[in-house]
């Protein structure tokens, strides 16, 4: 191949990888969109049982169950607000001297292949963000659940799915 050809491959390439990542930042809004609908849906329920005032919430946040969900729910959020503020970490353009450009050559090889596991990175967070939102519904719901050992198989099963999700993001990235 020639190697302006090799140029051209590599820029749709880019491209390609650029409009991945635009596809992962909305999805991350998205969550983030959820994550409010969740706590707003958590907040009111509670609202409703508990009754309001800081007594009340106090009394609300002392179940190890509403507590967890909100946990999960602040995780989910933290994912999703620094995944957002790190994918603007990559640019198609760079400085060139006095000049702006794009990159060429083994630059922007590099640059592809560091942008691909930067793609893959934040999909395995959203997948773990979506499990933590997951986890905190379950959670909230089985704060109000009759049956202990269904609650304890539940949450110990959405634990185990986070685990694997954790270890499979490292063996993919390392």
């Amino acid at each position: 191949m020639e190697e302006d050809e090799v140029q051209t491959i590599q820029r749709n390439v880019e491209k390609d990888l650029f409009d991945e990542q635009n596809k992962i930042m909305d999805r991350f809004y998205s969550l983030m969109l959820l994550t409010f609908t969740v706590f707003g849906f958590s907040v009111t329920a509670l609202s409703f049982i508990f009754g309001r005032g800081v007594p009340n919430i106090l009394e609300a946040l002392g179940s190890r169950h509403i507590s967890f969900s909100f946990f999960c729910m602040l995780m989910a959020f933290l994912i999703s607000i620094f995944n957002l503020l790190v994918l603007f970490h990559h640019r198609r353009l760079v400085h060139r001297g006095g000049m702006i450009g794009y990159r060429e050559g083994n630059e922007l090889i590099n640059n592809n292949l560091k942008l691909y596991r930067s793609n893959a990175r934040h999909k395995n967070y959203y997948v773990i963000a979506i499990t933590f939102v997951g986890l905190a519904l379950t959670s909230f719901f089985n704060s109000f659940a009759q049956h202990h050992i269904l609650t304890l198989v539940i949450t110990i099963g959405f634990v185990v799915v986070v685990v694997f999700l954790v270890i499979n993001i490292r063996r993919n990235l390392s």
